[in-house]
């Protein structure tokens, strides 16, 4: 049976479901990384990541009224050590950044390999290309092979950046 997956842009609504997968994120990597103390990012979510009228944005997969999952990207200058230093650019409105980051994708355990993953970044993708970017990337860990299986999918180009990948796609 296909889930009736929408997907839809974050709204504050969501807020308290969205955090709600980010400590079910940090909960898995907990018990993949034993010996390695994860540091919570709800705060960071919370004031920053979620935060309306910065430049991350968030998409959203519903599936029965329920947020299940999430992706977020924002544009990016090319260089994530100058990236992380603003949540705002400071320039004109019609000056569109070359490229658009996929900072993270997550989706509910029991609502994976169900095709939301795909579908989040599908429409990730067409939001960057209205947008006039002319290019999405992602820098992904190499243990995290389900999100490189469906990027690779949608045509990113795979380039070994030796503990992870960059994934391309040009626009």
């Amino acid at each position: 049976m296909d889930l009736d997956v929408k997907i839809r842009e974050y709204q504050e609504k969501d807020l308290e479901r969205v955090l709600e997968l980010v400590r079910e994120l940090e909960s898995e990597l907990a018990k993949k990384f034993k010996d390695i103390q994860i540091k919570s990012g709800i705060e960071d979510y919370r004031d920053r990541y979620l935060k309306m009228g910065n430049k991350y944005k968030t998409l959203v997969a519903v599936v029965d009224n329920k947020v299940v999952g999430y992706l977020m990207g924002y544009p990016s200058l090319g260089a994530p050590e100058v990236d992380n230093m603003y949540d705002i650019l400071p320039v004109s409105p019609k000056w569109i950044t070359p490229e658009f980051f996929l900072q993270i994708t997550f989706v509910s355990k029991p609502y994976r390999n169900q095709g939301i993953s795909t579908k989040l970044h599908k429409e990730i993708i067409e939001y960057a290309r209205q947008q006039g970017h002319k290019e999405v990337y992602a820098c992904i860990a190499k243990w995290n092979t389900p999100e490189i299986k469906v990027i690779s999918s949608l045509k990113f180009k795979l380039k070994d950046l030796g503990y992870r990948y960059r994934l391309t796609l040009k626009l």
